[in-house]
C-alpha cells in the first residue's frame, strides 16, 4: 500500500473517531444540561461546564492529524514519504497507528458525556456535588490522555517532527 494511505487514515481516524464520539457525549451531556436548565437557570454555568468536558477528546484528535500531517510533510512541505520503500512504509505505519491510538482512546467522550450527564443531574439537585461531578467524567478523560501521550512518543521516536 502507498504510504500516503496510511499517513491520510491515520489522520483522519484520530480526528475522525475522536471528534464523532466527542460529538456523541456532548450531545448526551447536552440533553441532560437543557434539562436542569429548564428547571432552573442558575444550573447553566455548572451543567455547560460538565457538558464541555467531552469535548476534549476532539482537540486531541485534532492536534494529533496535525502532528500526522506535519510530521508526514503534507503541512509545511513536500510528502516526506512519497518512494513507497520499507522504510517509508514503517513511518507511514507509525503516523497510521498513532491515529488509531487517539481516535479509539478517544471514543471514551461517549462514556464521559454519560458521566458528565448524571454529574450535571447530581449538581441541578446538590450544587455542592460539582467538583466530584467532574473528577468523575474526568476518569474517562485519563483515557483519551494516555492515548495522546502514546502517539506523541510513536510520532517523535518513530517518525520524528
Amino acid at each position: 500500500m502507498d504510504p500516503i494511505v496510511y499517513v491520510s487514515l491515520g489522520a483522519a481516524l484520530a480526528a475522525g473517531l475522536a471528534g464523532a464520539a466527542s460529538a456523541f457525549g456532548v450531545g448526551v451531556a447536552g440533553a441532560a444540561a437543557a434539562g436542569v436548565v429548564a428547571e432552573d437557570e442558575k444550573n447553566f454555568k455548572n451543567a455547560l461546564i460538565l457538558e464541555g468536558l467531552p469535548m476534549t477528546q476532539s482537540i486531541y484528535g485534532l492536534i494529533t492529524l496535525f502532528l500526522i500531517l506535519l510530521s508526514a510533510g503534507i503541512i509545511g512541505g513536500g510528502f516526506k514519504f512519497a518512494e513507497p520503500n520499507t522504510q517509508n512504509l514503517i513511518k507511514s505505519a507509525i503516523l497510521f497507528g498513532a491515529g488509531l491510538t487517539v481516535g479509539l482512546t478517544g471514543l471514551s467522550a461517549i462514556p464521559q458525556g454519560i458521566i458528565a450527564s448524571a454529574g450535571i443531574g447530581a449538581v441541578a439537585k446538590n450544587p455542592k456535588t460539582f467538583t466530584q461531578g467532574i473528577i468523575f467524567a474526568a476518569m474517562a478523560e485519563t483515557m483519551a490522555i494516555f492515548g495522546l501521550v502514546g502517539a506523541l512518543i510513536m510520532i517523535a521516536t518513530g517518525v520524528g517532527f
